[in-house]
């Protein structure tokens, strides 16, 4: 059963929890039912509500390997599909059950809002709302259809089929009041961190700009000055040498601080997207890097800053200070935006250095609704991977 799910293994924590509790549920009602048909309560009506179980576990069973490929959208598709079948058929079987499959119409929109964009949302709104209403439609036309049916019968199907349904409205209710307690947390958290990066991000721009830019300007000041006392002394040989190695300080400047702008935020990355500004970022580096890019299209711009800002960052640690001799960049855009960045230098203990950067990293991974996770350890080197949900908004 492991394998059989092990598509779900890309996706969100919280969703595949939610996945395979609704997989247990819906299996533990088949299985209820089922005993009971054994059993010799054989009916129709038992008949339908047992094929409709198993029909919708297929169909979750279906989205496993999918998602491997398309993420929670494949996840959400199945489980509309399966809350569908289950409502429509149960209803049909069992009129007396419309309270609980009405309710189930709307479980795939209050699943999916965390994970799938704009659109996806106002599908599945437009599902919940014509779902539930032709479910209440359907029951009232099949309970006079039904009205002279066996008691046991309404009695047996809802006993199996009512604690798993709510069983999963529950875990859904408590889930979202979980995410909302960890959000309201981490807000509070990262109140302190924005401050953190934010004045750890002005003292490495002022130390550049003071170890960088301003130290050659100050010299090129004291070059000027020799220029005009040799002009003065009429020395015009001194002077044009003096003018010339001005000249090669001002483009060495320019160049300096066109890379500071970048390392803010590169144009490149604005107008090209982010495989560009890496490919660009990859020829500059002081370290060879191996750039691995698979099915990586445009997406939101904080969500490009976030990646490409993580990955600059880290390739800066590893020239810096892990004396790495290589660096390997792998980004890949489905089923989601994610990448890692792996070097083979000398690593760190994580309690043992500032997290300064890695806190950097981690807020604007964060913002952009993502997650990001740091492999190190003294003498095995360094990867960062981090992964962004699809569907993110621009």
């Amino acid at each position: 059963m492991k394998g059989l799910l092990s598509g779900w293994d890309s996706l969100d924590p919280a969703l595949r929890w939610l996945l395979r509790i609704n997989l247990i549920a819906l299996t533990t009602a088949t299985l209820l039912l089922g005993a009971t048909y054994v059993l010799g309560f054989r009916h129709t009506a038992v008949e339908i509500d047992l094929g409709v179980m198993v029909v919708s576990i297929v169909l979750m069973l279906v989205t496993s390997p999918l998602c491997r490929r398309y993420g929670a959208p494949a996840a959400i598709v199945g489980l509309t599909l399966s809350a569908l079948l289950f409502a429509v058929g149960g209803t049909w079987a069992t009129p007396n059950l419309s309270p609980l499959t009405a309710l189930l119409t709307l479980v795939p929109l209050l699943v999916g809002f965390p994970y799938v964009g704009r659109r996806w949302i106002q599908a599945l709104s437009v599902v919940a709302v014509v779902g539930s209403a032709a479910v209440a439609a359907l029951a009232e036309w099949r309970r006079v259809e039904a009205i002279n049916e066996l008691w046991w019968v309404n009695a047996i199907v809802i006993a199996a089929s009512l604690p798993a349904g709510v069983a999963v409205v529950v875990f859904l209710v408590r889930d979202a009041y979980t995410r909302l307690q960890d959000q309201s947390a981490q807000l509070v958290e990262s109140r302190t961190q924005i401050v953190e990066v934010a004045d750890a991000a002005r003292r490495s721009l002022e130390r550049d700009l003071h170890d960088g830019a301003q130290q050659r300007l100050l010299a090129m000041s004291v070059t000027i000055e020799r220029a005009r006392k040799e002009l003065l002394a009429g020395r015009h040989e001194g002077a044009a040498a003096l003018l010339g190695q001005l000249a090669a300080d001002n483009r060495e400047v320019v160049t300096e601080l066109r890379e500071l702008a970048r390392g803010i935020y590169p144009p490149l990355l604005t107008e090209r997207g982010l495989v560009a500004a890496l490919q660009s970022t990859a020829r500059r580096s002081t370290v060879p890097v191996t750039l691995d890019v698979a099915d990586v299209e445009r997406t939101g711009r904080q969500v490009e800053a976030a990646a490409y800002f993580c990955i600059l960052e880290a390739l800066t640690n590893a020239a810096k200070h892990a004396d790495a001799t290589e660096v390997l960049v792998t980004v890949r855009g489905r089923p989601h935006l994610s990448f890692s960045v792996a070097d083979d230098g000398r690593g760190f203990d994580r309690d043992r250095v500032v997290a300064g950067g890695l806190l950097g990293m981690e807020a604007r991974v964060a913002a952009a609704g993502g997650r990001l996770a740091l492999e190190t350890g003294p003498g095995r080197g360094t990867v960062l991977r981090g992964e962004f949900p699809a569907d993110r908004p621009a």
